[in-house]
């Protein structure tokens, strides 16, 4: 029973950062698919997926949301098939092909900042030094998560290549 409530639960939430009214199991594997093997972020993903034109559907509008150029190469072709049948899937089913309330329905549930580890590493870093500027800028920021705010830029890329392999920053123990 948990793990059926579980498994639905995860669908409509997908469904929804996807900007579907509907579900689309086959599309959704297939992306999370390609996400994976590409190492792509997904929360960066879903929130630039908004700004595709699917009468015009450019993968290069994801390309940042990729930790490595090398492997987004690799799975350029495939990711642009997913992203035309993604198109497709918008333009013909019953979500309508209005760019702009699609963007606003998927930007509502995809924010665009989150805490990351990286972040919240060098805020720890700055506090255990006494300066408490990046707790509380980050707290800023955190007090609208999915406003797109200029000033607020710096925090939303994703984790650095520095942070791949740094303690804290994308390893965490089980004390962490």
């Amino acid at each position: 029973m948990y793990e059926e409530v579980y498994a639905q639960g995860v669908t409509n939430m997908l469904t929804n950062k996807l900007g579907w009214q509907e579900i689309d199991a086959d599309l959704i594997d297939m992306a999370l698919g390609i996400l994976h093997v590409a190492e792509a972020d997904m929360t960066d993903f879903f929130r630039r997926l908004a700004d595709i034109n699917v009468h015009a559907p450019a993968v290069e509008i994801l390309r940042p949301a990729f930790y490595r150029e090398d492997l987004f190469v690799a799975h350029r072709n495939q990711l642009a098939a997913w992203l035309a049948a993604y198109a497709r899937r918008v333009l013909e089913g019953q979500d309508g092909a209005d760019n702009g309330l699609r963007r606003e329905r998927m930007n509502a549930v995809n924010p665009r900042f989150i805490l990351r580890n990286y972040l919240a590493q060098q805020a720890i870093d700055c506090a255990t030094e006494g300066d408490f500027s990046l707790v509380h800028t980050l707290l800023n920021v955190l007090t609208r998560p999915y406003d797109d705010n200029p000033a607020h830029a710096q925090w939303y890329a994703i984790r650095p290549d520095w942070a791949r392999q740094r303690v804290g920053c994308s390893m965490l123990s089980c004390s962490s």
